[in-house]
């Protein structure tokens, strides 16, 4: 009897649990916060995230960068590559700004306030990968 109460339990805490997997296809958006340590003028994630949101100064200068694990596949064969990501960041007053292509977003945020960095595209979402962003 014990048995079978454990299979159940097991498939409802698998199709519950939160997924990396399921933020893929533009389906669910992952937020990560921003949180510089005190003195610091990098901040680095290192894992999945689609949206990394926090709180900058006016006049501030950021740089960012974002990289990571890509799937491809031609029908016959799949293969992961690791490379730069798109990223853009928008904030106050419709401020928004892409990286160049170079991959690095360099940008002077026009005033205080929150501001969301998001990596591209989607299909990169749930994907290992790191973002670097570094202010002035």
């Amino acid at each position: 009897m014990r048995y079978r109460m454990v299979l159940p339990i097991a498939a409802i805490v698998c199709c519950l649990a939160p997924s990396a997997s399921r933020a893929t296809g533009c389906v669910r958006d992952i937020v990560v916060p921003i949180q510089f340590q005190q003195g610091a003028v990098c901040w680095r994630h290192v894992g999945v995230g689609t949206t990394f949101t926090g709180r900058f100064g006016a006049h501030q200068h950021v740089t960012a960068t974002a990289s990571g694990q890509t799937y491809n596949s031609d029908g016959k064969r799949s293969w992961v590559t690791t490379g730069p990501w798109q990223l853009s960041v928008n904030g106050p007053g419709d401020f928004f700004a892409n990286a160049g292509e170079n991959g690095q977003l360099d940008a002077v945020l026009p005033q205080a306030g929150e501001y969301s960095f998001s990596i591209g595209p989607c299909a990169v979402w749930g994907n290992q990968g790191t973002i670097e962003i570094c202010t002035q």
